[in-house]
């Protein structure tokens, strides 16, 4: 028995070892709807090499993407968090071209993960739970990317990936910068505007029903937003009329940032709902300017505390 034990966890520590470890890398070919229909919104799509990746987290595998420009190069890079919870929002063809397209067409590396138990994936998602070592496991993905500068890596996400950011955000210190769009960042709010929440969460949070606090304040950056990396400047934005998840969660969360003076820059987009649909380009521009200026030109952070004439 004891010999068992042991040999259960030398597996367990050679699991873990390989975390991140690419085991199949296969091209994802757009289909001509698809790039007819992105020809406008995401220019050069040409240009753009999109492969489906199965790695390891936590000793499971588990479905990612990986978009990069064809042209040789050392790109910076960013990791784009999906939104919604098991086939709903799952990443498809189509918004794998638009929206990690569109990063890749400002040259650089995207990477993204379906989160385990999702497009084949092995396990189960927990929504917030342990499917954060997804996101953080592609760290070491990208350094089996030839054309990826690991050195300058951001970090993106909107609406449940964007409560996936703010958890990478508490438990590592390697992004350069990081935007939310729609985020949630109070799961007891999202349960109080939103009932059916709470079956989602009860669904796929561990013991929910025992340990219900504790699973919604884990998944709550308002709650532990003094333990989100100060060293990486975040981006916030949330549209007015957003009814899927409260523009209130946002605010809520950037006062707590300014009082501890965390660098962030918080936009609320008059009437727009929770895609900012109403002003994409002004979304994608404002992420862009974050990304190339943190990211892609590692420019300094600024002074947080009250300075100037």
């Amino acid at each position: 028995m004891k010999k068992l034990l042991i040999l259960l966890f030398l597996i367990s520590i050679s699991s873990c070892a390989q975390d991140g470890k690419i085991i199949s890398k296969e091209p994802l070919i757009l289909s001509d709807s698809i790039t007819t229909r992105l020809e406008k919104s995401v220019p050069h799509l040409d240009a753009i090499q999109f492969s489906k990746i199965t790695y390891l987290s936590d000793g499971l595998q588990v479905t990612g993407y990986v978009v990069e420009p064809k042209k040789e190069g050392n790109y910076p890079c960013i990791i784009a968090n999906r939104g919604g919870n098991r086939e709903f929002g799952q990443w498809t063809p189509l918004s794998i071209a638009y929206f990690m397209g569109k990063m890749a067409s400002w040259d650089y590396v995207v990477v993204a993960s379906q989160y385990r138990g999702n497009d084949g994936g092995k396990g189960m998602e927990q929504f917030g739970g342990a499917e954060v070592n997804d996101v953080l496991n592609l760290l070491p993905v990208l350094e089996q990317l030839p054309k990826a500068d690991t050195s300058r890596i951001g970090i993106e996400g909107g609406s449940r990936g964007g409560m996936m950011t703010y958890l990478s955000l508490k438990n590592s210190s390697r992004f350069k910068a990081a935007v939310v769009v729609a985020g949630m960042a109070d799961a007891h709010l999202s349960i109080k505007n939103r009932a059916e929440m709470e079956t989602v969460f009860a669904e796929l949070a561990p013991n929910y029903a025992s340990d219900k606090e504790n699973q919604l304040n884990q998944r709550s950056a308002v709650q532990w937003a003094d333990e989100i990396c100060k060293t990486t400047p975040l981006l916030i934005m949330h549209g007015s009329a957003d009814w899927r998840v409260s523009p209130e969660e946002s605010l809520t969360l950037v006062n707590k940032l300014y009082e501890y003076k965390h660098p962030t820059r918080f936009i609320l987009f008059e009437g727009a709902d929770h895609g900012i649909s109403e002003y994409r380009k002004d979304m994608f521009d404002a992420m862009k300017s974050h990304f190339d200026r943190y990211v892609r030109d590692e420019s300094p952070l600024t002074e947080m505390k009250p300075h100037g004439r």
